[in-house]
This record gives C-alpha cells, sequence and structure tokens, in this order.
C-alpha cells in the first residue's frame, strides 16, 4: 500500500496525455493486492479513453499468476520484455494478453 500513492501521482501525470502508451515495468514488485490491481485496472480504462494504453513489461512470475488468477489479463497487457511490449505498440496484433 505504500506505493501506491506513488504509482497513483506518476502514471495520473503520464495518461493525461493523449495517445500515450506508458509501459510500467514491475520487475522490482514483489506482490500486489487489491488496491494495486483496481488502480491498474483504472489507469488502464483511463488511458485507453484517450486513445492510449498501458502495458506491463517484467512482471514477476508469482506476480503473474495473480493477475492471471483473477482473469485481468483479459483486460491488462502483461509482456515478459520491455521489447515485446514496444514491438506490440508498433503491431498491435502482436500482443500478448
Amino acid at each position: 500500500m505504500e506505493t501506491y500513492p506513488r504509482l497513483e501521482e506518476l502514471l495520473t501525470v503520464q495518461i493525461q496525455q493523449p495517445h500515450a502508451t506508458v509501459l510500467l515495468d514491475c520487475k522490482n514488485l514483489q506482490s500486489i493486492g487489491s488496491i494495486g490491481l483496481g488502480g491498474l485496472i483504472k489507469f488502464t480504462n483511463q488511458s485507453r479513453a484517450q486513445g492510449g494504453d498501458l502495458k506491463l513489461v517484467n512482471v514477476p512470475e508469482r506476480v503473474y499468476k495473480i493477475i492471471a488468477s483473477l482473469g485481468f489479463t483479459r483486460v491488462l497487457q502483461v509482456y515478459p520484455t520491455e521489447d515485446e511490449a514496444l514491438a506490440s505498440i508498433a503491431n498491435p496484433r502482436n500482443c500478448d494478453e
């Protein structure tokens, strides 16, 4: 919970830019709770409403399992590497949702 306010502050600024696609590097993320997941969904939806997107990269397997088991991979785009996320921007059909 301590890190969510900082994440919220950073993402709020980024998604206010129309058509901005934000890559969120999650390599140091040790766990994720309902507040964090809800925030990621909120920011993803807000970004898409403005023609942008939010993509998660380098998500640790433990965290990915939580996201996937709750069915959030239908909303959140998760990529193993930054290069794969960037490729999905260049070629939207190359999405590993």
